[in-house]
Formats: structure tokens, sequence, C-alpha cells
């Protein structure tokens, strides 16, 4: 569903700029967090899409930290049991290429998220309102519309 109401140039930045910092990876969750403490008596459009963004980045990070602890303990399981076992020849067996491109998930997941919140960051620009799968819906709890 599309916002129909015009929001100002100065808002549609900030709600931008909030997104886009996800390229930030930890420095864009305190850059929501600025934005949202210091628009929320102003702007309750600009606020909610910055405390969106920074708890999207929150959530990324931490997603993210699992995705790579997950293809750690893979990679090291692996290791150990190829050091365990006999090798015969010189090259790497398929386990160790396969631990390798499982190194692919974590990076796949990060490309994805940054570019996720880029399209955050181009639609709130555009003027138009921007919600996160489950975070949105979160984050509309958490607004209060000023009265």
């Amino acid at each position: 569903m599309e916002n129909t109401i015009e929001h100002s140039q100065e808002e549609r930045l900030l709600a931008a700029i909030a997104h886009a910092s996800v390229i930030a990876s930890g420095i864009g969750i305190v850059v929501g967090l600025v934005i949202y403490l210091t628009e929320k008596e102003k702007s309750v459009w600009a606020a909610g899409q910055a405390l969106q963004a920074a708890l999207y980045q929150l959530a990324g990070l931490a997603i993210i930290a699992l995705a790579w602890v997950g293809w750690m303990v893979f990679y090291f399981a692996i290791i150990f049991a190829l050091v365990e076992s006999d090798m015969d020849s010189e090259a790497p067996p398929p386990a160790f290429w396969l631990s390798m491109a499982t190194m692919c998930c974590p990076l796949f997941i990060s490309v994805a998220w940054v570019l996720y919140g880029f399209y955050g960051a181009i639609r709130t620009w555009m003027g138009n309102d921007f919600r996160y799968i489950l975070i949105g819906r979160l984050v509309d709890g958490l607004i209060v519309p000023a009265v």
C-alpha cells in the first residue's frame, strides 16, 4: 500500500540516509538511532523509517555474524576431519572445496541485506512509505503518532 502523504525533502533525505547507512554496518545502526531521536518530535514518518532502518541493521548484524560463525564451525569441522584422515594425494579433497564454497553463503546474505537496505533508501527518497518484512510491523507498534 502506497503512502499518499507528501513528505518534505528533508524528511525523505533523512529516511533515505537511515536506510542507506546499512552500508556502514555497525555505524549505520547509530545513524538510524540518531535520526530517530532527533526527528521523533518533528516527523513521525522520518523517525519511524530511521528506527526501522536501525532495527533492520541490528538484525542484519546478528544474522550475518551467526552465518559467519556457522560457516567457521563447518569449515573447522571439515579441516579437523581432513587432518585426522589419511591424505594420499597432494590435492585437497572435495570436502575442502565444499567448505570453501559454503563461504559464499554468509557473503550472499551480507550483499542481499545491503541491497534490501538500499531498496528502502530509494523508496523513501522517492517519498514512498517503506516497511521491511517483519521489522516494519514491529516498528509500527512502537511509533505512536503525535497528537
